[in-house]
């Protein structure tokens, strides 16, 4: 789906959509995560069913409001899994930052390092520029092709 690099670039996440949990359940909607993070030696990977394919759409969204500068209907986008939790914090001509909180089962075993402090939890900052904008948003229309809304019915 995407991989960024937080505004230290020390901090690397990479997340992506492996598929639906059941695949074969046409009603069911939820999708696999796998998320990797690396900071410095230390590497996490965690793979769950954390998505569904309409929180996807939300955070497509989402991300295409900030992407034009615009506000999207909240600022903190959360999701009915709460390992996962993207929210905006300032805006520039010519970037945004956003954080991702990880916990529970996607928060990684070892301590976040930024800002020269280690944090109470797991909130990296991201700065986002028109390309790492095209790569998130791209990213998440591939998902989506892979792993569309399936029938609500």
């Amino acid at each position: 789906m995407f991989k960024l690099s937080n505004v230290e670039n020390k901090v690397e996440l990479e997340l992506s959509v492996e598929g639906y949990q059941f695949p074969e359940s046409p009603k069911d909607d939820w999708c696999f995560i796998k998320l990797i993070v690396k900071q410095g030696k230390d590497t996490f990977e965690a793979v769950d069913p954390a998505l569904e394919t309409t929180e996807l759409m939300r955070i497509l969204e989402w991300f295409r409001h900030l992407s034009e500068r615009r506000l999207p209907r909240y600022t903190r986008l959360s999701f009915t899994e709460p390992c996962l939790e993207f929210k905006f914090l300032a805006c520039t001509d010519s970037s945004v930052r956003i954080s991702i909180h990880l916990s529970h089962e996607l928060k990684p075993n070892f301590e976040l390092k930024q800002f020269g402090r280690p944090p109470s939890d797991w909130r990296v900052v991201f700065e986002l520029k028109e390309k790492e904008f095209n790569k998130v948003i791209s990213g998440v229309e591939s998902a989506l092709l892979r792993c569309p809304v399936r029938d609500q019915s």
